[in-house]
């Protein structure tokens, strides 16, 4: 299962399910509120990951592996230590398992003012310098287009309570030490956002977990830098055949 991150939807990994699912079965849902799954209700890291591990159940696919990026990797990572016995392999991708700091918390709050007051085209414009690497809007600009449009659809409302989900969740770090699932770590080489001394801190942290920097890539490394990324996870899966 891949888990899309924020403010976005299943679509971002578009490359990665077209690559994928040749060899594998590929679930690549909305999580509530966000693309075409309706929704306006709170939610907390630990509710998405029960609702994952509920959508897993549902279509017969447990064990699996699980795949998120940022907001999706937070609730991968909740997701392993909670249903360990469901969990066959995880790839934490441009993610980390540290909480929020004070000055990141305070920009959740920011963002939340912003999202009220402006809605989702205001918070896309904020966010897209942060997503991508600094050349993407002017070398890749279709990638960049495919960033705004999810992020410019997401529900105000969702964006909300997904802020809120992320400020509050807890820090993972110091449980990284009991995954014992095979675990790949992806993080692009100009990630601005949990750049790669955070990958290096999981990876040494999860015992025997493997990192692949992805090169010319910013935050949204499936979307970047594809080619790349499909390369580590169709590598990584056929440790499961």
């Amino acid at each position: 299962m891949l888990i899309h991150g924020f403010p976005l939807d299943w679509r971002m990994w578009d490359a990665q399910v077209a690559e994928l699912s040749g060899h594998n079965r590929i679930i690549a849902p909305d999580l509530p509120g966000f693309g075409q799954s309706q929704s306006d209700q709170p939610f907390s890291i630990a509710d998405l990951a029960d609702h994952v591990h509920a959508t897993l159940e549902k279509l017969a696919a447990l064990p699996c592996v699980l795949a998120g990026l940022s907001m999706g990797g937070y609730v991968a990572l909740a997701y392993a230590l909670k249903y360990r016995a469901d969990l066959r392999g995880l790839i934490l991708v441009d993610t980390k398992a540290e909480a929020d700091t004070p000055e990141q918390r305070e920009g959740r709050a920011k963002m939340i003012d912003l999202v009220r007051k402006q809605g989702a085209k205001a918070v896309a414009d904020q966010m897209l310098p942060k997503l991508v690497a600094e050349d993407v809007p002017r070398t890749r600009p279709a990638v960049a287009a495919a960033v705004r449009k999810m992020a410019e659809a997401c529900p105000p409302k969702t964006i909300e309570h997904a802020l809120l989900a992320m400020r509050d969740r807890p820090d993972q770090s110091p449980h990284l030490s009991s995954i014992k699932v095979p675990t790949l770590i992806i993080v692009g080489d100009a990630d601005a956002i949990t750049p790669v001394p955070l990958a290096q801190s999981m990876q040494k942290a999860i015992p025997n977990a493997q990192l692949a920097i992805i090169k010319g890539s910013g935050h949204m490394a499936p979307m970047e830098q594809p080619a790349q990324v499909n390369q580590a996870m169709s590598r990584f899966m056929q440790t499961f055949r």
